[in-house]
């Protein structure tokens, strides 16, 4: 079921944030987003729209919104390929004409999930935070201004 965030999954936002990290295995410091996820919560749950994905009474996914950008979809890794990215994503795009988003470049999932869904790749840069190379994507309406 998809629903809005709420206060109380904070901790499950944490773990999600942090599993769905780690298992990429990024090149980064091993405790990288163990100590970025705190400033994932304040600095992107607070200030975006958040769907969270609940499966037995637990947030075990979550799409961050702000304006026309994903900030972040993350879904616990032991909850992959069961459709709960999909369906978030789907969620988001239903609220917006025009997406765009920026994921890792050595995430060949995330690269592949997003094409899948209509993405394409707008321009690539360098992650000021983890010095990782990374793809901007988007999906576009052609309406935009």
């Amino acid at each position: 079921m998809i629903r809005n965030f709420k206060e109380s999954d904070i901790h499950d936002i944490e773990t999600i944030y942090e599993k769905s990290n780690k298992a990429l295995s990024l090149k980064v410091r091993p405790d990288f987003f163990s100590r970025d996820k705190k400033d994932f919560i304040s600095k992107t749950i607070r200030n975006c729209r958040n769907l969270v994905y609940e499966s037995g009474g637990k947030a075990v996914g979550i799409v961050s919104c702000s304006k026309d950008y994903i900030e972040g979809l993350f879904v616990l890794p032991e909850h992959w390929n069961e459709g709960i990215g999909s369906a978030l994503l789907d969620s988001a795009l239903s609220e917006k004409k025009d997406l765009l988003l920026q994921v890792y470049a050595d995430n060949e999932r995330a690269v592949g999930f997003y094409r899948k869904h209509g993405f394409e790749i707008i321009r690539h840069g360098i992650c000021p935070m983890t010095r990782l190379p990374y793809f901007e994507m988007g999906k576009l309406s052609g309406e935009r201004g």
